[in-house]
């Protein structure tokens, strides 16, 4: 189970510019400011998790993806 201490400490939520895992694109993660953030309203459930985990894909991991990456597995899991 992750750890969501250390995604709720302030000290570790900043403005972070980053690359996506998955698609290699460059954006910028604004965990500082979530509702600012380009992932914000995504909203993942179980399943979109458990197939990111299948794909090798974890937060604690290989960090966050960018939007078009997470709206693209909230369809992919859609549709299976």
């Amino acid at each position: 189970m992750p750890d969501f201490k250390k995604y709720t400490d302030k000290e570790a939520l900043k403005v972070t510019d980053t690359q996506c895992p998955r698609c290699n694109k460059a954006f910028t993660c604004n965990a500082a400011d979530i509702k600012h953030c380009q992932c914000y309203g995504v909203g993942l459930q179980a399943e979109d998790f458990a197939y990111l985990l299948q794909q090798g894909f974890s937060a604690e991991q290989t960090g966050c993806l960018c939007r078009d990456c997470l709206l693209a597995v909230k369809e992919v899991v859609k549709n299976s």
